[in-house]
């Protein structure tokens, strides 16, 4: 192994003096980590003096004592020259709290240790979280009330102008509940990771326009897809194409809703998957967003979270969404897949 020289060594010690958060060097001896050398910032964390910490356990000064079985298999780790990472919970003048966790074998016996403290970011995660549930499950009991209500007072209605009203009430109650429900399934993608494997998009697509088409009693769904069509995806491809199909129906004010899902090989290994529909169109700022990953601004945002959840799983795919905005009016939303072998 080459030896490190003056310079690079001068550049080690000044990133490891300098460095935010708390990293220690040890040796173990006897397998138990003694602490060799530990920047300012370790000193300040873990409330060590700078003077006498150099020759202490280190799994005594900071490891709780119902977390020394734990310390000492990631010690075992770094005597076998392998590295550790992990979320750990150390103890600190202000009690215990939770680190990312490196160690680093170096040379012989060697080791460092670098702790990055993330208790306050796992609070506010927590704290998120439990305002969206709550959040969630106000909305969706309130909503069900005002569609109760503006049902009622559409069925009891005398006058034209209320059960106008009162129908506005309820299509925005219905938009309303789409978006909560798009919200939690955007936050359930992206908390998963892609494991991608060969989909069918004929059964697919047939499946997904025969329950829109029971949802939507006067819109007209078709489907061209042809056998033998598989592509890169998992069971989230249902979502995006239920999602794209419901889009095309519900936002369409048309007199007869039509829309029609095609897929077709292309000549470089991937399958274009459409939705076409006869609506008025996606506003052109709002295919941007989508389509360029034009910024998004208070006055630029889209109006929903349908295409962004169809965007961020195609993304996981490694596929690419285009849109469409056909002279003869209407949309097409295209999906570039990846092909899977037969």
């Amino acid at each position: 192994m080459q030896q490190p020289t003056d310079h690079s060594k001068g550049c080690f010690r000044h990133l490891f003096e300098e460095l935010n958060d708390a990293a220690v060097k040890f040796e173990l001896v006897d397998d138990e980590p003694m602490v060799r050398e530990a920047n300012d910032t370790f000193c300040e964390v873990f409330g060590c003096d700078p003077a006498s910490v150099v020759g202490e356990p280190l799994n005594e000064l900071i490891v709780p004592a119902t977390k020394h079985e734990e310390a000492k298999q990631f010690d075992e780790r770094t005597r076998a020259g392998e590295s550790n990472a992990a979320i750990v919970e150390r103890m600190t003048d202000d009690g215990e709290r939770k680190f990312v966790y490196r160690g680093v074998p170096y040379q012989d016996d060697y080791g460092f240790a670098i702790y990055s403290d993330i208790t306050d970011d796992l609070q506010r995660e927590r704290h998120l979280d439990v305002l969206h549930r709550v959040l969630r499950h106000n909305l969706r009991n309130d909503l069900t009330v005002i569609l109760g209500m503006a049902s009622k007072i559409i069925e009891q209605a005398d006058d034209p102008e209320i059960e106008s009203t009162a129908a506005k009430i309820k299509r925005t109650a219905d938009d309303l509940s789409q978006l909560s429900d798009e919200a939690k399934t955007i936050e359930k993608v992206l908390g998963e990771t892609a494991a991608l494997q060969p989909v069918g998009l004929r059964r697919l697509a047939d499946e997904v326009a025969t329950n829109c088409a029971a949802r939507f009693e006067n819109a007209s769904i078709t489907t061209d897809v042809p056998a033998g069509l598989p592509v890169r995806a998992n069971d989230k491809l249902r979502i995006v194409l239920r999602s794209l199909v419901d889009n095309a129906i519900r936002h369409n004010d048309s007199a007869e809703p039509r829309a029609t899902v095609s897929a077709s090989a292309t000549g470089d290994g991937t399958v274009r998957l459409a939705v076409r529909d006869n609506g008025p169109g996606i506003p052109a700022d709002e295919q941007r967003i989508i389509v360029d990953d034009e910024q998004i601004t208070p006055l630029n945002h889209g109006s929903g979270l349908g295409l962004w959840l169809v965007k961020w799983i195609v993304d996981s795919y490694g596929g690419r969404v285009d849109i469409d905005t056909p002279a003869n009016g209407g949309t097409v939303v295209e999906l570039h897949l990846n092909r899977a072998l037969d």
